[in-house]
């Protein structure tokens, strides 16, 4: 065998070692997202499809962030301690049963709140309507001038170069961070335990080219994950019966995935025994 074959040998073993790696530790996470684009589908819902995979790419670079100073970081900060983490997602199902629940006891006997119109009002249309009111019925429509600061937001050409630009890079921050992003992104890093064990020492025994080798599969197999998982709920049975029932299933997988990560990542018993041998860093 020559040096090529050799070569082309230790590269597909590289491959198919990245690949077993991946599946291996985020076959759950198909679940996970499947969850995410559940929720996504709900009509008034504010997850969109963008957030989750903003989130879940944002979540992969955090747990390879963390593989790759793993060994700096178990000395501090052991694997174990990301199980806490679990609580993030029974939280949001929890809430979000609470929300159903509170929703179907209004349904039953009546609120203020289903005569008061839902829809968020500008305060020019307050006015409008209470000046309509005080008018005996009479419809008078009125224009009132922007407050200056939204002149200026919805017309950035007005504003200097350096304000624009800060303004845009605002707006993009905005546009990326938000609540439903760093929702997946947290989840995605609970569930990271098995990641970093596994992508710890495999990153720790590769040359520098095999690591790269490594992430770009690993964030090749990110993007196949979401798409297989979008695809299989958007599919129009499935889609149908997730908007048809979405809004009670996710709370409860939401509550699943948080325990299933508290008892799959041991951080109970580590605490345990971290408290009885004062040991902190290794439990």
């Amino acid at each position: 065998m020559d040096m090529n074959e050799k070569r082309n040998n230790h590269l597909g073993k590289l491959i198919v070692t990245a690949l077993i790696s991946y599946i291996v530790t985020n076959a759950d996470d198909l679940i996970i997202l499947m969850n995410f684009f559940t929720e996504a589908s709900i009509g008034n819902s504010k997850m969109k499809v963008r957030h989750i995979f903003l989130g879940q790419y944002l979540g992969f670079f955090i747990l390879l962030s963390i593989s790759l100073i793993g060994y700096f970081i178990s000395f501090v900060l052991p694997i174990e301690m990301l199980g806490f983490l679990g609580f993030v997602p029974i939280y949001l199902g929890l809430r979000e049963l609470i929300k159903i629940l509170i929703d179907l006891y209004r349904n039953r006997h009546g609120t203020i709140d289903d005569i008061l119109p839902s829809d968020p009002i500008s305060t020019v249309q307050l006015e409008i309507v209470r000046y309509r009111n005080q008018s005996n019925g009479n419809i008078i429509f009125e224009i009132k001038k922007e407050d200056q600061q939204e002149i200026e937001e919805n017309n950035p050409t007005n504003l200097s170069k350096i304000d624009r630009m800060k303004l845009n890079i605002f707006k993009c921050f905005n546009h990326i961070f938000t609540v439903e992003t760093l929702k997946v992104t947290s989840i995605t890093v609970a569930n990271s335990g098995d990641n970093i064990a596994i992508y710890t020492p495999l990153f720790a025994q590769a040359y520098r080219w095999q690591i790269i080798i490594y992430i770009i599969i690993f964030l090749l197999m990110v993007f196949i994950w979401l798409i297989i998982s979008y695809y299989f709920i958007n599919y129009q049975p499935i889609l149908n019966l997730a908007q048809k029932y979405a809004r009670y299933i996710v709370p409860i997988v939401f509550i699943a995935i948080g325990i299933y990560i508290i008892i799959t990542s041991n951080c109970f018993p580590w605490l345990i025994k971290a408290i009885q041998t004062r040991n902190f860093q290794n439990g």
